[in-house]
């Protein structure tokens, strides 16, 4: 295993970045970090990358965001097994210990969102705060379970037999990201070109892997976490809010914020309004249920 650096990159938007990359032998994992201080490690989306993050700063914390594999500036590996949930919680680890070592703060959006609970239900001892945006815990229904499974490998083929361009094109019209039609035409170009620079095989192997339809569900396993949590959803993403409401609200030792105007992507949406609720949780500000 080993790391090494790139030169110092200018973001499309307002903090300078370092790439870096780290080397599991068989395969290499991207990142990018922003920032000085403490540490705060971040998994984006599914079809997104380590610059999803770009908007954000948060003064005297240290932003290592992670391309997940088949992602970003990650390698995109032949075998199918190294995008499923255990293998990349495994190899993440690997990354995040050699890198940040053993005691940091996790963020997660969407997907990464879900990989990140999954990850600090595995290592929880080593996570100073968990912090989830729009993610989900699985779903409990085996029935819906495999219906989920069957519509996620319904798209993988369609993506297979297509390229990037379509992907995006069609990802963008899926009404979670309604909300998104409120963006410049700037930040939706910047979407539209991270989206579709994804390997088909790689997205594909993505939804196989780590869809929701093989997520296993962990909602049943949430009272072991005893590390503080952060949960973010946009008002107007109704099914992620009611998650947000339903199930992570009702745990003590979780916030539950709500930002109005938003959608499902809260940190590119609103920026601002999602750096305050990180930095009010951080700083150990604000109430249980908050909207702002």
């Amino acid at each position: 295993m080993s790391q090494y650096f790139c030169s110092i990159v200018d973001n499309a938007l307002r903090n300078p970045a370092q790439r870096m990359y780290f080397d599991l032998g068989d395969y290499r994992y991207g990142l990018t970090v922003v920032g000085d201080g403490e540490p705060i490690v971040c998994f984006h989306g599914f079809s997104e990358s380590s610059y999803t993050w770009d908007s954000i700063n948060l003064p005297d914390y240290r932003l290592i965001r992670i391309d997940l594999i088949g992602h970003g500036d990650s390698d995109i590996p032949e075998e199918g097994e190294a995008y499923t949930i255990p293998q990349m919680i495994e190899d993440l680890h690997t990354v995040i210990y050699h890198m940040v070592g053993d005691r940091y703060y996790l963020m997660g959006y969407s997907m990464g969102a879900r990989i990140a609970l999954s990850y600090a239900l595995e290592y929880e001892s080593e996570i100073k705060g968990l912090i989830l945006e729009s993610g989900s815990v699985g779903i409990a229904s085996d029935a819906e379970r495999l219906e989920r499974r069957k519509a996620d490998e319904d798209l993988a083929v369609h993506i297979e037999n297509h390229d990037g361009a379509w992907f995006a094109t069609r990802w963008a019209k899926a009404p979670i990201f309604e909300s998104q039609k409120q963006l410049s035409e700037g930040v939706e170009e910047l979407i539209y070109l991270r989206r579709s620079n994804n390997s088909t095989y790689a997205l594909a192997c993505t939804l196989r892997g780590s869809g929701q339809g093989v997520m296993t569900y962990v909602g049943d396993q949430l009272e072991k976490l005893s590390c503080k949590g952060l949960y973010v959803s946009g008002a107007l993403d109704t099914k992620y809010t009611t998650i947000g409401r339903d199930v992570f609200g009702k745990l003590p030792n979780f916030k539950h914020v709500i930002v109005e105007g938003a959608g499902h992507n809260v940190h590119i949406e609103k920026p601002q309004m999602f750096e305050q609720a990180v930095l009010d949780f951080l700083h150990k500000k604000g109430q249980v249920h908050e909207q702002i």
